[in-house]
């Protein structure tokens, strides 16, 4: 395969990676500070679970995008 897919797959990976990494992060504060921390306070809601969900499955993409990275070697 030419190296500009490798490139653009290796580009792929980590943006995905970045995005679900940074998203599960955020979301966690959000929740944590949102929540009132350690005291109690309101409840989840389901924004917080899509952007959880959304984050684990981008994650998981980007473990799809390195084994066909994998692959094209």
């Amino acid at each position: 395969m030419p190296r500009v897919f490798k490139a653009l797959a290796t580009i792929t990976v980590w943006v995905l990676f970045i995005v679900g990494l940074s998203s599960l992060i955020f979301t966690a504060i959000d929740q944590f500070t949102r929540s009132g921390g350690l005291m109690g306070g309101e409840p989840y809601h389901f924004n917080d679970v899509a952007w959880e969900s959304h984050a684990i499955f981008t994650l998981f993409l980007s473990v799809v995008a390195m084994k066909i990275r994998k692959a094209l070697e």
